[in-house]
C-alpha cells in the first residue's frame, strides 16, 4: 500500500460517521424520522420498524459522511418506509393515469430556505389529516420531494411507478399543500373549536 493511499484512507475514516454516531443520529432525530416514515406508511408500527431497519442498514453498509449523516438517515428511512408501503403506493398509480399537471411551478425545486419551511410545515401538520386527505402515492411523492429533494424522475424510480403518475400525484400534493391543507396541528385544533 502506498503512503498516499494510507493517508487518504485515514482522512476518509475521519470524515465518515462511526457506528456510534449513526446510532446517535437515528436516536436524536427519531421523532422526525418516524414522522416521515409514518406519513408514507400511514401505520405507526410500520413507521417505527422503517426507522429501525434504516439504522441497521446504515450501520451494516458503507458509512456515510459525518456532515451528511442526517440527510442520509432521512433518505434511508424514507427508502425503508417506501419498501413497507410498496403495494399501497403502486395500487394508487391507476388513479393518476389520465391526469395532467398544468402548473409549471410544481416541477421546480424549492431553494434551501423554502424547502426547510415546507419540511417544517409537513412535519408539524396533523398527520391523520394528511393521511386521510392524500393517498399513499401522493404522500410518498410529497415526502420525497420535500424531505430529500428528489426529482420527478427519481420519485418514479424509487416508487416504481410511471413518471406520468408521479407528475400527477405531485400536482395533487402541491396543490393540497398550497391550498393550506398542511396546517400545523395547533391551527387545525383552533379552527375546529372556532366552528
Amino acid at each position: 500500500m502506498s503512503r498516499f493511499h494510507s493517508i487518504t484512507e485515514a482522512v476518509d475514516a475521519r470524515n465518515h460517521a462511526s457506528p456510534a454516531e449513526i446510532v446517535a443520529c437515528f436516536q436524536d432525530q427519531r421523532n422526525v424520522l418516524s414522522r416521515l416514515a409514518f406519513l408514507i406508511t400511514g401505520d405507526q408500527a410500520a413507521a417505527e420498524q422503517a426507522v429501525v431497519h434504516a439504522c441497521e442498514m446504515t450501520i451494516q453498509g458503507n458509512s456515510p459522511f459525518r456532515d451528511w449523516l442526517f440527510e442520509w438517515a432521512k433518505a434511508a428511512t424514507i427508502a425503508s418506509a417506501i419498501s413497507h408501503g410498496t403495494e399501497a403506493i403502486r395500487i394508487c398509480e391507476a388513479a393518476y393515469k389520465d391526469r395532467r399537471c398544468p402548473h409549471a411551478e410544481h416541477l421546480s425545486q424549492d431553494d434551501a430556505e423554502e424547502r426547510a419551511a415546507s419540511l417544517d410545515l409537513i412535519l408539524a401538520a396533523d398527520a391523520q389529516t394528511l393521511i386521510a386527505e392524500l393517498d399513499p402515492l401522493c404522500r410518498a411523492v410529497l415526502v420525497l420531494r420535500v424531505a430529500i429533494r428528489s426529482s420527478i424522475q427519481d420519485c418514479a424510480l424509487r416508487l416504481n411507478v410511471s413518471r406520468a403518475a408521479v407528475l400527477a400525484a405531485n400536482c395533487h400534493a402541491m396543490t393540497w399543500r398550497q391550498n393550506g391543507h398542511a396546517k400545523p396541528v395547533e391551527e387545525n385544533h383552533n379552527a375546529s373549536h372556532a366552528v
